[in-house]
């Protein structure tokens, strides 16, 4: 069971996904066919966020050894970490992924992306995104958002 805290973030999350234009947001997503279980997940037209909460750094460590942590195709074309400032530190970060701190009610942007382009994957012109890009699964995303597409239209999954 999440903590308090915990939900806090994830809402937090949810809140710095739709304010960077990520249109279908969905928190605590559980759905069948695939394992992971993103704290928050936005998508738009071309590309896709993952947000993973950490409130403990046992949490962290562990989420390490999770598959699609490790190049295996996932959830989240862009991955990111948030957490209190005191759980996870630069020299911790996994490659590609970026980083935001929760100071209070407020979200600190320690490593992200330069701009709001938010590209798909392999599109020229990147800058710094492409660094931050991961591989993703297509069918694994579609499933994911079924059970979102069900909930916005008032039915159940």
């Amino acid at each position: 069971m999440a903590s308090a805290e915990h939900e806090r973030l994830v809402g937090l999350a949810a809140v710095w996904l739709k304010r960077r234009g990520f249109g279908v947001v969905a928190t605590e997503l559980r759905f069948g066919g695939h394992l992971e279980e993103p704290d928050a997940i936005g998508f738009r037209e071309n590309c896709s966020a993952l947000v993973e909460v950490k409130v403990s750094r046992s949490d962290f460590l562990a989420d390490a050894k999770k598959p699609w942590r490790n190049g295996v195709p996932g959830l989240g074309l862009y991955r990111f970490y948030l957490s209190p400032p005191d759980v996870i530190q630069l020299d911790d970060l996994p490659d590609g992924w970026g980083l935001i701190h929760a100071v209070g009610k407020q979200l600190v942007d320690v490593v992200v992306p330069t701009g709001n382009r938010w590209p798909a994957a392999h599109f020229p012109d990147l800058g710094d995104w492409a660094k931050f890009q991961h591989p993703t699964c297509a069918l694994i995303e579609r499933k994911a958002l079924y059970p979102i597409a069900r909930r916005q239209t008032g039915r159940t999954a």
